[in-house]
């Protein structure tokens, strides 16, 4: 009676030594960021770098002056923060640099900087991480902020860091930045993709650069991120459920997802062992007193209550619960109770004394046959 219960333990011991289940985890949870969608908050705005913008202003990269223009105009329509998505280590032409850096000290600190670190390959095939900061004179005026993500094994964008420690100091990413958050100790959040990208206030960079009263009246009050979302500028990450945005959006649903107190958190493996130790309780419990139509009744009812609780706790609180061993368990047993049924070793049994009748009656000599008492069986 314990070895349908032993082979569904052996299959979850499989699951878990194959690492099956961390696939499994990602993709039920992925899932449900497309049963519930949640509106952006409408504080942050991306001035895109888009394809219109290349198109009318030229190739990338622009001359930093119209960077420092783009401050200017920002500041005259009320923008509170200024977060840029452009690379600013390396220098340019002097009088370029030179008007950016009088924006920068016009804008009084309200002007936060990328910095990022990056993976170099030397001639001698040696791999060494190289940190891009903002220039000297242009850190001298503006805050800084990590850019970096990191992506997962399978390709996938999922958790964002509220910062990294590059050369010795602790930076805030961009998103924790916008969002007013500093954690120098807090593991990575998993961001929120139920946050509907589509409603995201964007406006154009040259329109904002030419004073277009259509996007300067969106700015007032807000927090500003510039940002390439050209596909040409390749800027570009793949996200749960296909999709693939640009980075200033990355950037953006990180920040949504800590002001709206959506940081993602994983349930404990404290929570997953008890649930497991429940099911086979259940199952212990029930295998001998149901029959096996009703055992399915009660295994497939209790996936579903399980998963419909698991989106509802996603839905109204920042925590995914991991299912993915439930989900295992229950198609165990269901397996298992569908070979009992079938009876497989009886089913081999048959087969094999067809075969062997058929090749028993193909003889041309007499054939006697007795089974393990002696008595003679054909």
């Amino acid at each position: 009676q314990y070895r349908p219960h032993i082979l569904v333990i052996c299959v979850l011991a499989i699951v878990l030594l194959s690492g099956m289940h961390h696939a499994l985890r990602n993709a039920i949870a992925d899932l449900r960021f497309n049963w519930f969608a949640r509106q952006a908050g409408g504080s942050i705005v991306l001035v895109a770098i888009d394809s219109p913008s290349i198109d009318k202003i030229g190739v990338w990269p622009w001359p930093r002056q119209l960077h420092a223009e783009l401050i200017g105009k920002l500041e005259h329509a009320g923008a509170t923060d200024i977060v840029f998505d452009v690379d600013f280590s390396s220098a340019s032409n002097p009088v370029s640099d030179q008007a950016f850096v009088d924006a920068l000290r016009k804008a009084g600190g309200s002007v936060v900087l990328p910095a990022f670190k990056q993976l170099v390959v030397n001639g001698e095939n040696r791999k060494t991480i190289h940190v891009n900061s903002p220039l000297p004179q242009f850190a001298a005026h503006a805050w800084s902020a990590v850019v970096n993500v990191a992506v997962e094994p399978d390709g996938l964008v999922r958790r964002y860091s509220y910062g990294e420690t590059l050369d010795g100091a602790f930076l805030p990413s961009v998103g924790a930045l916008l969002a007013g958050k500093y954690e120098t100790k807090q593991a990575p959040l998993q961001i929120d993709f139920s946050i509907d990208t589509g409603h995201l206030p964007i406006v154009s960079y040259v329109d904002v650069l030419r004073g277009e009263p259509s996007a300067l009246n969106k700015l007032k009050g807000k927090k500003v991120i510039i940002g390439a979302t050209a596909l040409e500028l390749g800027d570009r990450f793949s996200v749960p459920n296909g999709v693939v945005i640009s980075g200033p959006i990355l950037q953006i649903l990180a920040a949504e997802s800590i002001m709206q107190g959506r940081a993602l958190r994983t349930s404990s493996r404290v929570v997953t062992w008890g649930g497991l130790g429940l099911i086979v309780l259940l199952m212990l419990a029930l295998w001998s007193r149901l029959s096996a139509g009703s055992r399915v009744v009660v295994l497939v009812n209790l996936a579903v209550a399980i998963e419909f609780g698991a989106v509802l706790l996603q839905a109204k609180s920042p925590l995914i619960l991991d299912t993915s061993l439930y989900h295992v368990a229950i198609a165990a047993y269901l397996a298992v109770m569908a070979l009992d049924e079938i009876d497989f070793r009886d089913l081999l049994g048959r087969v094999a004394e067809k075969r062997f009748h058929r090749i028993a009656m193909s003889l041309g000599d007499g054939l006697v046959c007795a089974d393990r008492h002696g008595r003679i069986t054909v």
